[in-house]
């Protein structure tokens, strides 16, 4: 879970690249450095993911509001 936040992926991500052993802060400085297309790629994955579940929390932040509402 620590190198995968560091590289700003999930574990599942990492799995998908071919991580499958604890890496070094050197080791993963260096992966930041070359930004292999997995990376890129796990990045952009992650930002949706996050995205959308933002995108969620918003709606049902507002069908919540409108449930208060209908109460009052």
């Amino acid at each position: 879970p620590v190198v995968a936040a560091k590289l700003g992926v999930s574990i599942a991500g990492l799995a998908r690249g071919g991580v499958t052993e604890a890496l070094t802060t050197e080791q993963i400085d260096a992966l930041k450095e070359e930004l292999p297309a997995w990376l890129r790629r796990e990045r952009a994955t992650q930002a949706e993911v996050r995205k959308e579940a933002a995108r969620i929390k918003e709606k049902n932040a507002e069908k919540a509001a409108e449930g208060r509402d209908a109460r009052s």
